[in-house]
């Protein structure tokens, strides 16, 4: 049975918060438990602490891989696996140094640089989750070939075509109302106002449109809309979230152009798994995973009211909206964590055990 020392040093992800990067942890945890793997977790973001946790009993010569979520200047896992012969498998799913620039105004240290470039030039497999992602790794100093891209997964088991969302719009919806929604923790980048536009322009025309509203944040620009045409309900854990989101008839992604687009959104892959109709901009890996027409909708980035006529069609057209999320859902059960765990497996394997590498790289 392989033994993978799982890592994460990221002071802001700890298993079973309620957010998506934590949901992804223990995901991809679970995932490689169900291959078949002993999985051993070490949330530990002070250096110090994890080595002495890691070389604890002899644990260095046990492991036969580490697999480690990419925190901005943390190198102690690639030295490990250098140490210890045994191959790093690096999971990056955002370019941290940029984001922490853009978004916190701080720039990265020499020392965070060359932490990362050691970290990166080490890995014998970097799982990227979008091309935006895997780019960002090789100027980190990945080798080209070490990268692999792998959408974000969903858990196939807890989302599919078979959750029920009628207790949820029973509740929350008036009847027969066709329901907008948006799930999920306000940030600069989701572009909330432009959809809060878009569903007041489909009230004003007349359209019975209700936009459900799941999720942490002011969402301020809700006053806007009539009280009768959207409910707002909080933060919800992840566990219950396949109810809300089956309750859902599209999930409309506004992301703006002007916004660095290198998201692998799980709610868009949960949502299609449930059978709701997908309609995203065109920017960078999103609209990769969806047939225009077919298994959802592309629209320019930025053009608001090219997104409400799509959105219009389908309120009119409800058995056209009821077919795409059904192929939608089809399409979505090929995105699970267990396939991004086998790929990841399969990548570092020989004859069917991991693969103890010795040496100091690739």
């Amino acid at each position: 049975m392989p033994r993978i020392a799982a890592i994460n040093q990221d002071r802001g992800i700890a298993p079973h918060r309620n957010k998506g990067a934590a949901v992804h942890l223990v995901a991809m945890r679970d995932a490689f438990a169900r291959q078949g793997c002993e999985v051993v977790a070490f949330d530990q973001p002070n250096n110090d602490a994890l080595v002495s946790a890691l070389s604890s009993g002899g644990a260095q010569q046990t492991f036969d891989l580490v697999y480690e979520r990419y925190a901005l200047g943390k190198d102690t896992g690639a030295r490990f696996a250098q140490q210890a012969g045994i191959p790093l498998v690096l999971e990056v799913n955002t370019p941290l140094a940029d984001e922490q620039e853009r978004f916190r105004g701080t720039a990265e240290t020499d020392a965070e640089r060359t932490s990362d470039n050691f970290l990166f030039s080490q890995a014998y497999c970097v799982v990227a989750v979008s091309n935006a992602v895997a780019e960002y790794a090789c100027s980190r100093g990945a080798h080209p070939d070490a990268v692999m891209v792998c959408p974000n997964g969903i858990d196939t088991r807890r989302f599919n075509l078979q959750v029920d969302g009628t207790a949820v719009r029973r509740e929350h919806i008036p009847d027969g109302d066709f329901v907008i929604g948006f799930h999920g923790r306000l940030r600069p980048w989701h572009g909330f106002p432009q959809l809060v536009s878009a569903v007041s322009n489909l009230v004003a025309q007349g359209l019975p449109v209700h936009l459900l509203v799941v999720g942490e944040g002011e969402f301020d620009d809700l006053a806007r809309l009539p009280k009768e045409h959207f409910t707002r309900i909080g933060w919800q854990p992840h566990v219950s979230m396949p109810n809300f989101v089956a309750a859902f008839d599209v999930l409309p992604l506004t992301y703006q152009p002007d916004v660095p687009c290198y998201f692998s959104p799980l709610k868009l892959m949960e949502a299609m798994a449930c059978g709701v109709v997908p309609v995203v901009p065109d920017l960078n890996d999103l609209a990769q995973v969806i047939e225009h027409g077919r298994t959802g909708f592309v629209y320019r980035p930025g053009d608001t009211r090219g997104m409400e006529n799509l959105l219009a069609k389908l309120i009119l057209n409800r058995g056209r909206r009821i077919s795409i999320g059904r192929q939608a859902g089809r399409i979505a059960m090929a995105y699970s964590w267990d396939g991004i765990a086998a790929a990841v497996l399969d990548r570092v394997s020989h004859d069917g055990e991991v693969r103890v590498l010795r040496s100091t790289g690739r």
